[in-house]
């Protein structure tokens, strides 16, 4: 799936910068979660379809900003299969976050 700054479909520019995250990560972030191995709330990332378009509205974006940093800041990675890749799709994907947050604006996730 990838991630661009809007609020809607139609108001995104495609031609604008966006985030890749794949599907692989998502699914790896759901299973720690139900396996207890991560103590903060990741629904609001999990919960994200990948193979549909999905609006996140701009008051769920603070807490995709505590999942990215939260995984970032731990060692939860280091049995994905791409631990660099990982982190930095996370990274992306908190820069994009804070963009969106900083122009009041939500993210629109384009699904595979």
């Amino acid at each position: 799936m990838n991630f661009y700054i809007g609020n809607s479909i139609d108001e995104i520019n495609f031609q604008d910068d966006n985030v890749e995250f794949s599907d692989e990560l998502q699914h790896f972030i759901y299973k720690m979660d139900m396996r207890g191995q991560v103590s903060i709330d990741v629904s609001k990332l999990c919960q994200i379809d990948p193979y549909d378009n999905v609006k996140v509205s701009k008051k769920d974006l603070p807490q995709i900003t505590e999942i990215c940093n939260y995984i970032l800041g731990t060692e939860l990675l280091q049995n994905y299969k791409g631990p660099d890749e990982g982190r930095q799709m996370l990274q992306d994907l908190l820069e994009i976050t804070q963009k969106a947050m900083s122009s009041d604006s939500g993210l629109v996730s384009i699904g595979d």
